[in-house]
């Protein structure tokens, strides 16, 4: 693979893809119902954890440091909780006291998204610093818990269909 093009098929294009693609989940029909609202906060859950596990994968065929890496992976995994998370929250306002959850829920997804952030960090920085093969280890825990995240997500995100706006 060219130098240049695998520099910019880094951890930034990952998180510009699950940004666009939350966007376009967000907005999908204006104005949004209770069950629709419903519906985003609950791939809240999951949206950060598959872009947070989607920007490790250019480690596969990162040229150069791999500290420089992480490096990029860090800032923009920081800069892509806090933007996803605003993002899903801030397309949700019930009107009423139900409000105050969503400020919970913006927290609660950051903090989730930076488990999983800083956890990988650890992970792959162990890896780095014991010179172990940590490709194997890194596809298999990406397609292991991404694998999950995207199943749950779905299922518990058709799961809210069956909502009526009553409830």
């Amino acid at each position: 693979m060219n130098r240049t093009v695998s520099y910019l098929l880094g951890p930034e294009l990952a998180w510009v893809l699950m940004l666009v693609i939350t966007g376009f989940l967000v907005s999908r029909s204006e104005p949004i119902s209770d069950a629709e609202k419903e519906q985003i906060l609950t791939l809240g859950w999951f949206l950060p954890i598959i872009a947070v596990l989607l920007s490790f994968v250019p480690l596969f065929w990162s040229p150069g440091s791999q500290w420089w890496w992480l490096l990029r992976i860090g800032f923009v995994g920081i800069a892509g909780v806090f933007y996803m998370s605003g993002q899903i929250c801030g397309a949700v306002d019930f009107h009423d006291s139900r409000n105050s959850g969503v400020g919970s829920a913006y927290m609660l997804f950051i903090m989730l998204g930076f488990l999983f952030l800083f956890g990988g960090a650890f992970i792959a920085a162990f890896f780095f610093l014991t010179k172990w093969n940590f490709i194997p280890v890194l596809k298999w825990g990406l397609i292991i818990i991404g694998g999950f995240s995207a199943f749950m997500g779905l299922v518990f995100w058709i799961a809210s269909f069956g909502k009526n706006a009553a409830s």
